[in-house]
This record gives C-alpha cells, sequence and structure tokens, in this order.
C-alpha cells in the first residue's frame, strides 16, 4: 500500500506529536500514492497549515468502491510504520474518514476500539446496505441493530459526524440512527447536519478551524500499544 506522511514545518522529536489517519473516499484509490493528499484533509492542510500542528498519514488503497478488511489492516501498518519513524503522542492517534473512507473509519474504531482519540466521520453510512459486501460491512453478518453495536464498541471515543441533509448516495437517516445510537450509549458525539448539501460536505468539516481544533483536542488516558510494523 502507498502512503504519504505530512510532517509540520515545526516538528521535532523532542516533543510528541498527534497523529491523524485519513482514509479518503472511492475516487482518491490508486498506486500513485499522492491522490488521497489532493483533496478533503490534504487540501485543508495547505490551507491552514499553521492549524494542523499534528503528523498526517494518507495511506492509499487500490482503487475500490469500499474499504475492506485487508485494505484497513494495511492501513494500520501505515499508521504503525509512522508512529516507529515519528515521534508520536499515542494517546493522540485521530481517525477520519470520508465517504467510502467515513464507513472504513467506523469500522476500523470498531474493530480498534482502544486505539483511536477521536473520530471525525464525513458523509459515511453505518448500514447495512445490499450495495456492501459482508467483508466491507461495519457490523459483523446477523447483527441486529449495527448502529447500536457500534456505539457500543465505541464507548466513550469523542465523535463528530458531518452529513448533507440531500446526499443522495449515502442517506442522511443512517447518520441521524448512529448518532442517536451514540448518544443513547453516552458517547461525546457531535452531529452537523448541513441542510441543502448533497454527498460533498468535507469542505465544510476540514476548512473548519472549529472542527480541527476539536480533533487536535483530543487524548486518550488509556494507550493502546499497536504492533510492531511488518518488515
Amino acid at each position: 500500500m502507498s502512503f504519504q506522511v505530512y510532517v509540520p514545518r515545526g516538528y521535532h522529536p523532542e516533543r510528541q506529536w498527534p497523529l491523524i489517519l485519513f482514509l479518503h473516499g472511492a475516487g482518491e484509490g490508486g498506486e500513485d500514492g499522492l491522490l488521497p493528499t489532493e483533496f478533503q484533509l490534504g487540501s485543508a492542510i495547505r490551507r491552514h497549515a499553521d492549524l494542523f500542528e499534528s503528523i498526517a498519514v494518507f495511506p492509499q488503497q487500490r482503487p475500490s468502491p469500499y474499504w475492506n478488511v485487508a485494505d484497513l489492516d494495511l492501513a494500520m501498518r501505515c499508521l504503525e510504520q509512522t508512529c516507529c519513524s515519528w515521534s508520536i503522542d499515542r494517546g493522540r492517534l485521530l481517525l477520519c474518514g470520508v465517504s467510502s473512507g467515513a464507513i472504513g473509519a467506523w469500522s476500523l474504531a470498531a474493530r480498534k476500539p482502544d486505539c483511536f482519540a477521536a473520530l471525525l466521520i464525513v458523509s459515511g453510512m453505518v448500514g447495512p446496505t445490499p450495495a456492501i459486501p459482508p467483508d466491507q460491512a461495519v457490523a459483523p453478518a446477523g447483527v441486529p441493530d449495527p448502529h447500536r453495536w457500534l456505539a457500543e464498541r465505541l464507548g466513550p471515543t469523542p465523535v463528530w459526524i458531518h452529513h448533507g441533509d440531500a446526499d443522495p448516495l449515502l442517506p442522511v437517516q443512517d447518520a441521524r440512527r448512529v448518532a442517536a445510537a451514540l448518544r443513547q450509549a453516552g458517547t461525546p458525539v457531535r452531529y452537523s447536519e448541513l441542510p441543502g448539501f448533497g454527498h460533498n460536505v468535507w469542505d465544510v468539516a476540514f476548512y473548519s478551524e472549529e472542527v480541527i481544533r476539536w480533533l487536535l483536542s483530543q487524548r486518550r488516558t488509556a494507550v493502546a500499544t499497536l504492533d510492531p510494523p511488518h518488515r
């Protein structure tokens, strides 16, 4: 898996830095290693580099409609390799996903509930839906209420969801359901539903100083131990 790492201008190894793992949408897959940095988080970093006092990791899946389990495992290996290469605060590992990458972010957070300090989910979906194959679904097959299952898995991990109320690809009703399930479970959740917006709400999320400051302010009290990167 190709991946890029953003290192802030003021980086110094004597300080431990937060790390953002970014999962791109379906249009940025490939093998060039560059497309995931062109839009969304990458574009926001170029516009507001002063806000991003953080390492950022941009793994790139091969072209596919969704992130499957193998893709997500490789993305975690990219994260692990970055943690070994740079001075990272492992209590401040942050996960962002857009569109199909947001579905992948839900799935990865559910599989690694003790890993991330916060999630930023933009135009995502929990499901279930016939369009998402079983190996790319958020919840295991047969779970009666995937939204409640996800909320119970995430526990106290803070989440901020952004979704357009006119999204023609991933219906807003799913975002509403997961936000309600998270609130019921006691998860710290912020839900921003954007009136009149379709699927493309990522510029609203990633260009917002409030959103970025919120994301980078999150910290886990218990730090998960990552597996060493595969050689």
